[in-house]
């Protein structure tokens, strides 16, 4: 069981829940800082193999955290009447879990989005911008240098369909490969040079490495951080979710009250994209989760 002691006096000392509403910066201040550290051998300590990728935003999984708390809060007082002894403590130790992890969750997802310096993100602007282009152009001539030979259209046929800004990276890079194999099919031919080929493939490698660093997700990593916190705040969610619905069982508002964390039957479909930013209004003041003191969340269960 992971101890989670020392997130204690952080916690009890950290600001509520940012309020984006209200105009707070929504990048991470030193105390989220903190709070992760503090955090970072436990989450650390958890298996790979359990990890799961975080399916909302993190202000999603405030709004619930506290809509949840507040729900089974009234039922604390009846598990010793529902559950054997070992489960009572292990319940009583996943919900004062909830709001800890919530935080740890948020701060470690704060942690992802470091700002980026004007200038790099000027840079990165310009590289997408400009790796466009050379993907466009070679393409562009391509299609028709290589139409008669059927392997090499192949090739161009497997390189044309990438989309999105890491495709027009990499197809660049192929694209370059592909122009200096049939450099003889190319020179004189083309506008193409063997400068702007280099230029082309210095350019799409830098992008490739900007896009790499930002999807970082090695062990220890701002990312691998996130998705094992957002792991442990759904166990201790889930585990109060689950025992409120089983509570309420029969009630026809045991939906409402304990609310899936994705949308369930007859509900509007949620698809939330991993990186997507939150499209949840923003929390009330008098709504935002405090941090508090924790015993030991994530008992085992």
């Amino acid at each position: 069981m992971a101890d989670f002691a020392a997130l204690a006096v952080v916690s009890a000392n950290a600001r509520p829940f940012p309020v984006l509403a209200q105009g707070v910066d929504p990048r991470g201040t030193q105390e989220d800082n903190e709070l992760v550290t503090a955090a970072k051998p436990a989450l650390l300590a958890l298996p790979s193999s359990s990890l799961v990728r975080p399916r909302i935003p993190r202000e999603r999984a405030t709004q619930l955290t506290t809509l949840l708390r507040r729900e089974f809060q009234p039922f604390l007082s009846r598990l010793d009447d529902e559950l054997a002894q070992p489960r009572v403590a292990e319940r009583h130790a996943d919900f004062e879990a909830l709001e800890p992890n919530a935080l740890i969750f948020y701060a470690a997802d704060l942690a992802v989005e470091v700002p980026w310096t004007s200038e790099q993100k000027a840079r990165r602007a310009h590289l997408v911008k400009s790796v466009h282009e050379h993907d466009d152009t070679l393409a562009g001539w391509a299609v028709p240098l290589f139409k008669r030979d059927k392997t090499l259209q192949a090739v161009v046929n497997g390189i044309l369909r990438g989309r999105s800004i890491r495709d027009d990276a990499d197809d660049t890079v192929r694209w370059v490969a592909l122009f200096r194999q049939e450099w003889s099919k190319v020179e004189g031919k083309t506008p193409v040079t063997l400068a702007s080929l280099h230029a082309a493939e210095e350019e799409a490698t830098e992008l490739l490495g900007i896009l790499d660093a930002a999807e970082e997700e090695t062990h220890g990593s701002p990312r691998d951080l996130r998705r094992r916190a957002y792991t442990r705040w759904l166990g201790s969610y889930s585990e109060i979710f689950h025992l409120g619905r089983y509570l309420l069982r029969g009630d026809p508002e045991a939906a409402r009250r304990f609310p899936a964390i994705s949308a369930e039957r007859g509900e509007a479909e949620e698809s939330p994209g991993e990186e997507a930013p939150s499209k949840e209004a923003p929390m009330a003041a008098s709504e935002a989760p405090t941090a508090t003191a924790v015993a030991t969340p994530g008992a085992s269960k």
